[in-house]
């Protein structure tokens, strides 16, 4: 008898083939059967004409440290991924000697906007190298899959030392960090990760990253130690996000050489619409699919929402901390802030920026919105941006901003959406098959970034509401092509014999909800999150961690080690 039977599905099999109507039955873990399933199981879901589809694979979280104290990975598993991608930009928490664990989580709270008292709370260490990680991971009540990177910047630590903050590594250094990656795959890291982001830096001090000072050598000796293994990927956060198509495709032919002398794909984050260089994400997704053709594996990541930094002026956060402009204000005393924004000299200071970002946040006032207001009284403006603001207080734009800072004593918080503001660019994105669907950051940016719903955004905005996609390429995208390029084995499709990582969701409602703030994190500390509309249930490996729309809590998911 089938443990449980799912029936009278829309079944979306994650191959883009027309979906069709039937049943699937799960017996110890694994589908059973897809299609007409005459026993009765133990448990019977009447899905009526509800979709079925293999469980979501997000590929770019940075779940390496919430799944310590929130094993569920909430809220990704509320929308139906059942399989993250750990470890990447370069970032892990093994391997680690004791020594290097405030290094590590000082980075993480700069770079990835992380609170460094959660960190301190939250995680339970034990472990130095990225074996008694990984098992670590795995005495845990996961309610995800977690298919793991090994981090860059945690290797030249381990290998290097001090000198790892400082230099690019030596001949026989290069050769003991090679060493170090083919011990974490051999342990269950499914490849490993870097950045070369000048984004990326100890804030307090102005260092970077250490894989940021890897030279070409250091990274070509990373690669090609993947080369003799039957598994593996690089994924690299890149010099340039919103830099023109010239310096990124020189960057990208990079990646070509690493993915020649690894063998293996090499999947670069993010590629997204850029305002100031229309048409260079398209140009380089092009040149993309010229080097794919030509056996270098180079897969860029694209998103599906834009590119939102949240922030208030009241705290700070990773948006305002990484801004040059901003950052010393934000380190002065609130009211001093204050007194700021009703400054006419401040106000005109704020106004020689009109010609590229404005006040130094975004790319138009038309990309500056108020998202969750402090009072009463601004509930009005929630979602609207500056620009329409303005017009209808008849005020210029700037001063309506600073006016409305003030009114709510700096704690609204805004959102500034940077890149892929542009649907139609986004829309061709989404269609090349060069790319590849991803960019959640979950995990990452707390309170700064809010796309851990990105899924049921697809499905619901993408797929119902603009039509770009049909519900079975949309579902493809999200379940078969990042299980293949990431090299998941049996995940990602509907299937015998297959992962019972299952989605029961209703096309004519799924979507995300507006974000939210909440206060849940340890030592208190604050998270955005986006709560799923018109997803049923979510099963990991046979056992639902959505049930009827409400996170179950159970634990069912696996350390995917080398992806099996």
């Amino acid at each position: 008898m089938p443990d449980l039977v799912i029936r009278d599905a829309l079944l979306c099999d994650g191959s883009g083939h027309e979906a069709v109507r039937g049943d699937l039955a799960v017996a110890g873990g694994r589908i059973a059967a897809v299609g007409h399933v005459r026993e009765r199981g133990a448990t019977e879901i009447d899905a009526g004409g509800l979709a079925l589809a293999p469980g979501f694979i997000d590929v770019h979280t940075h779940y390496d440290c919430q799944l310590f104290w929130d094993p569920s990975a909430s809220p990704s598993s509320w929308h139906g991924v059942t399989t993250v991608v750990t470890g990447n930009c370069g970032f892990t928490i093994a391997p680690c000697r004791p020594a290097d664990r405030e290094t590590l989580l000082r980075l993480l709270q700069f770079v990835e906007g992380m609170p460094i008292a959660t960190l301190r709370a939250g995680i339970a260490w034990g472990w130095e190298d990225f074996a008694g990680y990984l098992d670590a991971l795995e005495r845990l009540p996961l309610g995800v899959n977690v298919a793991p990177l090994v981090g860059h910047s945690a290797l030249r630590l381990g290998v290097l030392g001090a000198a790892a903050l400082e230099r690019a590594a030596t001949d026989e250094e290069r050769t003991a960090l090679a060493a170090a990656v083919r011990a974490a795959v051999a342990a269950g890291a499914i490849g490993w990760s870097t950045s070369r982001s000048p984004t990326h830096f100890f804030a307090d001090d102005g260092r970077p990253a250490p894989s940021r000072l890897a030279d070409d050598a250091e990274l070509l000796a990373l690669a090609a130690a993947l080369r003799d293994l039957d598994r593996g990927v690089i994924e690299v956060a890149p010099r340039t996000t919103i830099g023109g198509f010239d310096e990124k495709a020189e960057e990208q032919r990079f990646f070509a050489a690493l993915a020649r002398a690894s063998g293996k794909v090499v999947s670069w984050a993010p590629l997204l619409d850029n305002p100031f260089a229309p048409g260079s994400a398209q140009r380089l997704l092009a040149e993309a699919a010229a080097l794919q053709a030509a056996g270098a594996a180079v897969v860029p990541q694209v998103g599906c929402r834009p590119l939102e930094l949240r922030f208030d002026f009241a705290s700070a956060t990773f948006g305002l901390d990484n801004n040059a402009f901003w950052r010393p204000i934000m380190a002065e005393p609130r009211a001093a802030r204050a007194r700021r924004f009703a400054d006419p000299g401040f106000r005109a200071e704020l106004a020689q920026f009109e010609g590229g970002f404005v006040a130094a946040l975004a790319p138009g006032w038309d990309r500056l919105f108020v998202r969750l207001p402090a009072t009463a009284e601004g509930r009005r403006y929630q979602d609207r941006s500056v620009a329409e603001i303005a017009a209808e207080r008849g005020v210029p734009p700037l001063d309506a901003f600073c006016d409305l800072v003030l009114a709510e004593d700096l704690a609204t918080q805004w959102g500034a959406v940077i890149l892929n503001g542009d649907e139609e660019a986004v829309a061709a994105l989404l269609r090349d098959p060069a790319g590849l669907l991803a960019l959640s950051d979950a995990g990452a940016h707390v309170d700064t970034l809010c796309d851990q719903g990105f899924t049921t955004h697809l499905l619901g905005h993408w797929v119902r509401e603009r039509g770009t996609l049909a519900l079975e390429e949309a579902v493809r995208l999200l379940t078969d092509v990042p299980a293949r390029r990431y090299g998941l084995v049996g995940r990602g499709r509907l299937a015998p014999g297959a992962a019972a990582d299952l989605v029961l969701f209703d096309p004519r409602r799924v979507g995300a909800r507006p974000a939210e703030m909440v206060y849940d994190l340890p030592g208190g500390q604050r998270r955005l999150i986006q709560r799923a509309e018109g997803v049923a249930y979510v099963f990991v490996n046979g056992t639902a961690v959505v049930d009827r729309g409400v996170p179950t809590g159970r634990g069912a998911g696996r350390v995917l080690r080398g992806g099996a």
